[in-house]
């Protein structure tokens, strides 16, 4: 082999080989005196030419970079584009490249960093990171542990995508990974990370080692090991635990982005140790001051996912945030307006100004953040005329691209907000029908209920819904197909209810009613047949009733089968004067509710409070009851509820079941809860016990007027309460969501009436149209009395409010609840990403207005038709608005 330089060998090729090194050293230390200068640099490069030596080209190459980078970060990215643009770095690329083959795994080293550093993306540069991985796979069994993670460092930051790198790199690592220092350690597993390349060996061996040196981790090491492990969805319960000790130890020396990404990964993992939880959101209300709109955007959406209203935090970030929004880019404005909606946290002046930093970037916006951020706005019911027209128009610029969620979405929340954009809902239709294949099936049902809620009629639309509803039964969950059966009965779609599709339809919703109906009807003396068992066999027996009634994947029955299912049981539907007296009675006690009426609300402002009135529902119910063998009597009402946290009282013999959330708070709930209560403390009377004071020695009467249709585990409860107790008379009226256009009450009565499931008449008073789906959690209602159409068109922007009630309205005629003004509902359904996606509930029917003389009174659908008289003036119904959801990012910008 012949020596270095191409010498014979000998005595004087060894002084010439000394002679080059010392050469090669002596320029090494003229490129660090001029370390300082980049452009002296490069012009040093340009005088060695290509007889330089491979360390000083190497050398040069790093100390450029570092250059670069010393001078701040400030205009980092202005003096890195310059550097770029000038020949001296092409000539110094060129170098660099010729001299790759002879380097070694520190030189490799450095230039990938400088490239990573400088974020040199062209081709040239990008040649040259390929050819300097492709030499670090060669010698890749030399690098050394801080080689190793320094190297995969910069080829994640370079998105070097040729993943067969990091198998590579995973190899060696796990070769050596007892000599890896925690640092290094935590720069191969965010590269990693930030590839998404996904090993679950590897991450195993990774979070074992992690266990080992807990110890030694620092603030940042901790925040980019959590960050890296969340995004790769990797839970480690022992490493996870052993490094949430080791938070809980330093966490007062990280800086907000570690204490804003470390709550942020533990959501993301729904890794819950709330003491930790609990100290850390206290640090970062200390220091939230300090933070970006990132870090603000990460403790929020943390804070959603874990459900956790920290009251001080959330209103200290309401305060600070509004000056900042226009530093906020479209991302983090759609997270932060979705964390306080999730949360039930409405803030105005803070979702004002939301609205306000959304109108003037809404150029930039994607169709993601529009469908989020106008979810949050029609979830906390606020309306802000000036940015959902920005939004309409921004949205028209982009529809064609809009994909399934986004489409349904935001005509959810259009008709939330009772927003009608007609341009918009022509282009979002078509862009469906495009579309609807890869529809879920809850996306169907939120298209049909939103345009039909809007009064926007569109046949071709409702058709192609039914349709794929029909072809794709064996997909729904049920509640979407009972939406888009309402909306088209009640929408006047006469042509729709043609042909075999609608037909499958009808026999899949008339076989689901009768097996509610056929349950309730075996099941509902349940609680008396607990007399008999022991507490073990009770407990199964409550549990499976429960598991029974939550396997038919509803949530309610909708307006029609559940009336017709009350009757079937032997509740009473009052009708006429006697209905018009109730409804009175039922608006006073409204009318009185303090806060939200809600327990779990009131630590929050009261501000939040007023915000979150529209959120609940609101049970108003009154009952005279009395023992003729000992002439006891009790006596309440009217007496105003809304729905709550769960209050199992179970010896009172009423069961809940869980409904996309479970069901023991809600208001009719705990309305009957509430009329056993006084059977068995006031009257003497056990619900459970034995004769001859049980709860067939009670008599008297029971009324309730409910905000929205009874779900199906208050049918149950009611099918209880009746077993329990035979001689009470329940009187129930409840509030419908959807209205009928205005041709629609024959074609649904002559729809309906051909239902062998459906048999008796539906009643409604003031409350026009046929069924909707009964909310879950939380459940939007709106309680108030009835406005002009002048008087709601002035409250725009914002909620608007009526005797203290907080309603979505527009400047169309207000709708009637039966309290004599509109409710609204969503149900909380599935979350493809990091939030919470919506689906529609209920909307008010038109009974009385200001444009009204008088409410009118009609007869609802199935079952006779209603005449013409009778048929509310302020039809088609009036518009409204929808929600959306969120999207999970890939790197650690990128969080939601």
């Amino acid at each position: 082999m012949a020596p270095a330089w191409g010498l014979p060998p000998g005595p004087e090729a060894m002084v010439r080989v000394l002679r080059a090194a010392e050469a090669t050293r002596h320029q090494n230390k003229v490129v660090l005196r001029n370390a300082s200068d980049w452009r002296k640099l490069l012009e040093l490069a340009e005088d060695l030419g290509d007889d330089a030596h491979v360390l000083n080209i190497c050398t040069i190459f790093h100390r450029v970079a570092r250059s670069v980078v010393r001078g701040g970060p400030r205009s980092f990215s202005d003096r890195a584009r310059t550097l770029r643009e000038t020949a001296g770095w092409t000539r110094l690329l060129e170098l660099v490249a010729s001299c790759v083959p002879d380097c070694n795994n520190m030189e490799i080293t450095n230039c990938l960093w400088a490239l990573a550093t400088l974020e040199a993306r062209g081709e040239a540069e990008e040649a040259l990171a390929i050819q300097l991985c492709e030499a670090a796979r060669t010698y890749i069994d030399s690098f050394e542990p801080r080689n190793l993670a320094l190297s995969a460092w910069a080829l994640a930051k370079l998105g070097y995508r040729n993943l067969e790198w990091c198998r590579c790199w995973a190899v060696e690592v796990e070769r050596h990974m007892q000599r890896f220092e925690v640092r290094d350690m935590t720069n191969i597993i965010w590269a990693f990370a930030t590839l998404h390349w996904r090993d679950e060996g590897f991450l195993a061996q990774f979070c074992k080692s992690a266990e080992l040196k807990w110890e030694q981790y620092l603030p940042q090491d901790l925040g980019n090991t959590l960050w890296a492990l969340a995004t790769l969805g990797f839970r480690h319960e022992p490493a996870l635990a052993a490094l949430s000790k080791r938070v809980f130890d330093i966490a007062d020396t990280f800086d907000q982005q570690n204490l804003s990404i470390s709550l942020w990964s533990y959501a993301t993992l729904g890794y819950k140790n709330m003491n930790l939880f609990h100290y850390m959101t206290q640090l970062i209300t200390d220091r939230i001051n300090t933070f970006a709109s990132q870090g603000i955007a990460n403790v929020v959406w943390a804070l959603a996912k874990f459900q956790f209203q920290q009251k001080c935090l959330l209103m200290t970030i309401a305060e600070i945030a509004p000056p900042q929004l226009d530093e906020y880019d479209p991302q983090h404005l759609s997270i932060v307006a979705w964390a306080y909606a999730t949360l039930e946290f409405p803030n105005r002046p803070l979702l004002s100004a939301l609205c306000q930093a959304a109108t003037r970037r809404m150029h930039i916006f994607s169709a993601q953040h529009m469908a989020n951020m106008t979810w949050a706005m029609a979830t906390l019911a606020h309306k802000d005329e000036r940015y959902l027209q920005a939004l309409a128009i921004r949205a028209l610029e982009q529809v064609e691209s809009f994909n399934p969620q986004e489409c349904s979405n935001l005509a959810w929340a259009f008709a939330l907000l009772t927003f009608k954009h007609d341009g918009l809902l022509a282009a979002l239709s078509i862009r469906s029908q495009e579309i609807v294949s890869d529809f879920i099936p809850q996306n169907l049902g939120n298209t049909a209920w939103a345009y039909n809620r809007l009064g926007f009629r569109d046949e071709a639309l409702m058709q192609c819904l039914v349709h794929e509803a029909a072809t794709r039964l064996h997909e729904c969950a049920g509640q979407e197909v009972l939406d888009v059966i309402e909306s088209v009965t009640t929408g006047g779609y006469e042509e729709v209810l043609q042909g075999p599709a609608w037909s499958t339809l009808l026999e899949w919703s008339n076989r689901k009613y009768s097996s509610a109906k056929e349950f309730l009807d075996q099941n509902g003396g349940m609680p008396l047949e607990l007399r008999k068992l022991s507490d073990f066999d009770r407990a199964l027996s409550v549990q499976d009733y429960k598991d029974h009634l939550a396997s038919f994947d509803l949530v309610g029955l909708g307006y029609t089968y559940t009336a017709q299912l009350l009757e079937h049981l032997g509740v009473r539907l009052p009708e006429g004067s006697e209905l018009d007296a109730w409804q009175q009675q039922a608006q006073m006690a409204a009318q009185r509710i303090e806060g939200t009426g809600n327990e779990s609300d009131v630590s929050k402002n009261a501000e939040a409070q007023e915000g979150l009135k529209v959120c609940r529902t609101v049970c108003v119910y009154r009952f005279n009851l009395f023992v003729p063998a000992t002439g006891s009597k009790a006596s309440a009402g009217p007496i105003a509820v809304t729905s709550g946290s769960i209050k199992d009282a179970h010896e009172l013999g009423l069961f809940a079941a869980t409904l996309r959330h479970p069901r023991g708070g809600d208001g009719e709930f705990q309305a009957l809860q509430a009329c056993a209560r006084a059977c068995l403390s006031e009257l003497g009377c056990d619900p459970l016990g034995p004769p001859p004071l049980d709860g067939a020695a009670v008599r008297g009467e029971l009324w309730l007027h409910v905000s929205e249709v009874p779900c199906l585990s208050c049918c149950g409860a009611f099918a209880q309460f009746r077993k329990l107790f035979p001689d009470v008379r329940i009187v129930v009226s409840f509030t419908l969501g959807r209205q009928p256009a205005a041709s629609s009450s024959a074609a649904a009565a002559a729809l309906l009436s051909t239902s062998s499931a459906v048999t008796s008449t539906m009643r409604h008073e003031e409350s026009l149209g046929s069924g909707s789906m009964s909310g879950g959690a939380p459940r939007n209602r709106v309680l108030g009395a009835s406005a002009d159409r002048n008087n709601l068109a002035s409250q725009s922007p914002g909620a608007c409010t009526s005797n203290g009630f907080q309603c979505r309205r527009s400047a169309d005629p207000p709708v009637n609840n039966g309290f004599g003004s509109g409710q609204l509902a969503y149900m909380q359904t599935r979350n493809e990403f990091g939030g919470s996606q919506n689906q529609p509930a209920m909307l008010g029917g038109c009974g009385g207005c200001g444009a009204c003389s008088s409410p009118k009174t009609a007869l609802l659908a199935h079952l006779g038709s209603a005449d013409e008289e009778e048929i509310p003036c302020c039809w088609p119904p009036p518009a409204r608005d929808n929600p959306a959801q969120a999207v999970s990012m890939s790197s650690r910008q990128s969080f939601y």
